[in-house]
């Protein structure tokens, strides 16, 4: 799967949902695409973001997913809150800072690192809006204990009496059991920030798989970590509780998605009743899907592979005057037309019917082998498994456009910014 990066948009004005809506809407105008053809938007939790999709969506009937990725960092970022949990997060940080700011403390921790043959790896500082970053500051932290230790003991780093870096004995074991608790949550969220491989459609089955997987910790844990598990456990239900129930008024996308994903296509993380709901719902869009090919055109006929029936002769004009609304043509097409819908049910019950692939297989890989098995539910699958669970890929841009307009390049246009990060991030796909 590749993603293309349209255009990088100054945005003078205030961020309103108006006018986030409006810049989204010249964009499409300014490449020459339908608005039609744009079914689902990922957003973060930002309110202004929010209120521009709400526009869009009541306008051009758009579909906003939240960001897998910032439901994650809340989920975790609330459960650290506990108050131990927190003040040994607080020590490790302060600890972290001392290290990066001395150079002497910085020195002998290279100096320990060598006489323990412990990889000569520097501490990490994490960043409160990106909760992976904790984690990889703990691992790091867990990693370096005894150099660190050592570092701090040593009486040209700590002078007499002023031990209060290092932490304490039930700390260090504390920051163990919360990486062992927290390292579920890490790899569901890289996974999901991937944007060349199928990622919605793995949300549902990730959800269940953090919620079970916190549930089997908690009897096993010790109270603190007990505490963050049962604080996680709660937020995912809240936010994710009903990311498996299907609702007929409005289609649920997460669960479409992984529908047409060929590895969750049982969709066992669901009940009986439900899943036969989402596969019905399947089947009217894959139906939908094909009258796109089979919409009569000016003259009658039909369009794409459609076979147009021969003429009968004159007709009498008593004939004419007896004739039915749905005789002659007309019929025969309604009958071609009842002949495709027919081929595209069976097409949706040999889908369903298969095994799943393995959880480690392609599924647009599976989807492009099998196009000519499935024709009409490989068009539905193109346009449900690119959609991404997260904005990572978006905000990506960011990061390329900040190395471009650095502060030795000041004097770049507008227009020569969106021109650089266009080239960068789609000279491949020339």
């Amino acid at each position: 799967m590749k993603s293309i990066t349209l255009a990088t948009m100054p945005l003078d004005e205030r961020h309103t949902g108006v006018n986030i809506a409006t810049w989204l809407e010249e964009v499409v105008t300014k490449f020459n695409i339908s608005v039609d053809n744009i079914k689902v938007v990922v957003h973060d939790n930002g309110s202004n973001v929010v209120a521009a999709l709400k526009l869009l969506a009541e306008k051009h009937k758009w579909v906003s997913v939240r960001c897998t990725g910032h439901t994650l960092q809340l989920v975790v970022n609330n459960s650290l809150k506990e108050t131990t949990i927190s003040k040994a997060l607080g020590a490790a940080r302060t600890l972290v800072e001392h290290f990066r700011r001395s150079e002497l403390a910085n020195t002998k921790l290279k100096e320990k690192q060598q006489q323990m043959n412990t990889p000569e790896h520097k501490l990490i500082q994490d960043v409160t809006t990106r909760w992976n970053s904790t984690y990889f500051m703990l691992e790091r932290l867990l990693e370096q204990r005894w150099p660190i230790t050592a570092t701090l003991s040593d009486p040209e780093v700590t002078p007499r009496g002023k031990h209060y870096f290092d932490l304490k004995p039930d700390q260090w074991s504390l920051l163990e059991e919360l990486t062992q608790g927290l390292q579920p949550f890490k790899c569901a969220t890289e996974f999901l920030s991937g944007q060349e491989y199928a990622t919605l459609s793995c949300l549902p089955q990730l959800a269940k798989g953090l919620q079970r997987s916190v549930q089997q910790s908690l009897n096993f844990e010790t109270t603190p970590r007990k505490a963050f598990l049962a604080k996680a456990s709660k937020e995912l239900t809240e936010r994710w509780g009903e990311i498996s129930t299907f609702c007929k008024e409005k289609d649920n996308i997460v669960l479409l998605s992984a529908a047409l994903d060929p590895r969750f296509r049982k969709l066992k993380f669901m009940p009986a009743e439900q899943r036969i709901e989402v596969q019905s719902t399947v089947e009217v869009l894959a139906i939908k899907a094909g009258k796109e090919l089979w919409k009569p055109t000016e003259e009658g006929q039909l369009q794409c592979h459609s076979v147009t029936a021969p003429r009968k002769g004159e007709e009498s004009v008593l004939e004419n005057l007896l004739q039915s609304d749905t005789d002659s043509l007309s019929e025969e097409e309604e009958s071609h037309e009842e002949q495709k819908i027919q081929v595209v049910r069976k097409e949706v019950q040999m889908y369903f019917s298969e095994s799943q692939i393995a959880k480690q297989e392609d599924p647009l890989g599976w989807w492009k082998k099998n196009e000519g098995r499935f024709p009409n539910l490989s068009k539905l699958a193109r346009s449900f498994l690119c959609i991404p669970a997260t904005s990572t890929p978006a905000e990506r841009i960011f990061s390329a456009a900040g190395n471009i307009c650095s502060q030795k390049r000041a004097s770049l246009s507008r227009e020569h910014v969106d021109m650089l990060t266009f080239l960068h991030f789609n000279s491949a796909l020339i």
